[in-house]
């Protein structure tokens, strides 16, 4: 009997509860009996690191959070960012460290990756089709607004107006309109956006309204959109989430 760690294909590798249709593969340790040739799956130490703040890692915690998966939860000081910085693959931040062999870096990656990990990537491939779509989308409509919030630009009150405007009566609808279809197709749209319990997707929702909330200074614009409102409160709701922020993040 010997520890190993290895991509298993999903036959090979017992989970308990933990639905493997949701799980395109698990990078995991395990345990094989050498007398008989069962292999016993544990998960991996996971040490996420970055800021003390939610920024790009907020998503990978809420992911580890909801799933159960057990994992460090490392913040660094700005002023100790130079000094770490040459030691990153990418020179950049979040990076998920697994159990001090592998190293990913890019926040996309990093949260598909933990979504797999935690079972919320989908029950099949369609699914986890369909919540990578949502996640993508949402990240391009929040690429649509960081000029407003860092840059050139937010420094200049009356260029930050008319990007402001811009993206709540323009840019922004487009993408809400598309959010509220596939919300919708799912059931009437008021659960989750693919299947019957929250995702990748949902979270990443959650989090991108919270972030473009402050360009919507009257309220306007979510007013148009009560279900997307709605799943974004759900997902906050959720127990494990509303507990993990109020004693993690700092508002």
């Amino acid at each position: 009997r010997h520890s190993e760690s290895k991509l298993l294909p999903n036959s090979q590798v017992s989970l308990g509860r933990r639905s493997l249709a949701s799980l395109p593969f698990l990078y995991t340790n395990y345990l094989r009996d050498a007398s008989n040739g069962t292999i016993t799956a544990a998960m991996p130490k996971y040490t996420l690191t970055y800021f003390d703040i939610p920024g790009r890692a907020r998503l990978t915690r809420a992911l580890f959070t909801l799933g159960g998966v057990e994992f460090e939860d490392k913040r660094i000081a700005k002023e100790d960012w130079p000094g770490l910085k040459p030691s990153t693959p990418l020179q950049q931040l979040p990076i998920l460290d697994i159990e001090g062999q592998d190293t990913i870096c890019q926040s996309s990656a990093i949260e598909r990756f933990a979504a797999r990990q935690a079972g919320l990537a989908g029950g099949n491939a369609l699914e986890a089709a369909q919540i990578d779509m949502l996640h993508t989308s949402m990240q391009d409509a929040g690429t649509q607004a960081i000029p407003y919030f860092f840059g050139p630009t937010s420094q200049d009150e009356e260029k930050k107006e008319v990007l402001r405007k811009s993206l709540v009566d323009e840019k922004l609808p487009v993408f809400f309109d598309m959010f509220t279809k596939v919300l919708e197709a799912n059931g009437g749209g008021d659960g989750f956006f693919v299947g019957a319990s929250a995702t990748l997707a949902d979270l990443a929702w959650s989090g991108s309204l919270q972030f473009l909330k402050p360009l919507d200074k009257d309220g306007i614009l979510v007013a148009k959109y009560p279900k997307l409102v709605a799943l974004a409160e759900r997902v906050a709701d959720i127990p494990v989430i509303k507990a993990w922020n109020e004693s993690h993040e700092k508002k």
